[in-house]
């Protein structure tokens, strides 16, 4: 809807994210607020603590699915910058069975080294082809707004450009726990893994 003001993009997604926090169940909602407490608690590797991170994570978004514009095979976020630490790029290649590059120190990038040109290695037929082993980032990246006009490539660079999508904070406090004394190191999902699955 090209002809829908900042503003009115703004107020929509706000609706549209009550509805989402309101069809959370109260137990869940709980469950996420304390995740970063009880995280530091158990007594397991930090694997299996990330996991409970990504579980959480999905159990909570699969009640956004009504309400966002995400429709399966979209992919335009595909193409955006995937920030990942050094030990989520470590867990993705144990479940593919692939080793990813190590980084000796975090990589940052510009967003506008981004765009149409640049697909997740991982982006397959307009899909994803690790959807199970996902970053957090791609488990919590959702556009609420009515559509994907904002999601478009050639709106990217629009001033008023800005996708409507929620930031559950006890879901990146307890991923940050769980990380941070491990391999904290930050780099796009394409600097560890630059040929996908494919051999090096």
């Amino acid at each position: 809807m090209a002809d829908r003001s900042p503003e009115q993009t703004r107020q929509y997604a706000e609706i549209k994210l009550d509805e989402f926090f309101k069809s959370v169940p109260p137990e869940l909602k709980a469950h996420v607020v304390t995740l970063p407490k009880r995280i530091t608690q158990i007594s397991a590797r930090p694997v299996i603590r990330l996991k409970e991170v990504l579980n959480t994570a999905d159990q909570i978004f699969d009640h956004a699915g009504k309400f966002a514009a995400c429709t399966r095979g979209c992919g335009h976020c595909c193409h955006v910058s995937v920030p990942i630490t050094q030990f989520e790029a470590r867990y993705i290649g144990e479940n593919l069975g692939i080793q990813p590059v190590e980084q000796k120190q975090t990589i940052r990038h510009a967003l506008t080294e981004f765009g149409s040109h640049t697909p997740c290695p991982f982006l397959k037929n307009a899909e994803c082809s690790i959807y199970e082993c996902r970053p957090l980032t791609c488990r919590m990246h959702m556009n609420f707004d009515v559509d994907n006009y904002w999601c478009l490539h050639e709106n990217w660079n629009k001033p008023e450009a800005k996708i409507p999508r929620p930031t559950i904070q006890p879901l990146v406090d307890a991923y940050h726990l769980v990380v941070n004394n491990v391999a904290p190191i930050m780099a796009d999902i394409r600097d560890f893994f630059p040929h996908g699955q494919g051999a090096a």
